[in-house]
């Protein structure tokens, strides 16, 4: 039984069975990230070597090299656009035909309403 248990001495085979069972729920919880983690850096390390391999590696063959996946550029080379705006919702064009705000923010509140009605 540990120096700091909760329990008395007759259940020290419970308090056991009880951490043994938090521990495999740990290992089921953190094992599989752990092993895509360990998996990635092994392929990292395959592939960065193979790439240095002197005559048949990447490097003397003119290859670029091995890059990760940019989350802003696309294959092509074109960026991606990110937006937190939807491209369902239609939104209010405000016109400033003026210097007045409050003659442009008239003409929005119009067209709004003649958007409505339409």
């Amino acid at each position: 039984m540990g120096f700091l248990s909760i329990l008395p001495a007759n259940l020290a085979v419970v308090e056991t069975w009880i951490t043994r069972i938090f521990l495999f729920l740990g290992l089921v919880a953190i094992g599989p990230w752990a092993a895509l983690l360990v998996y990635d850096l092994i392929l990292y390390c395959c592939r960065a070597g193979a790439y240095e391999i002197p005559v048949i590696g990447g490097r003397a063959r003119g290859k670029a090299r091995p890059r990760a996946p940019s989350l802003t550029e696309r294959p092509s080379g074109h960026r991606r656009k990110f937006s937190i705006a939807s491209r369902g919702i239609e939104r209010p064009v405000l016109i400033t035909g003026g210097t007045d705000p409050q003659d442009a923010r008239h003409r929005r509140i119009t067209e709004e309403k003649t958007a409505d009605v339409s």
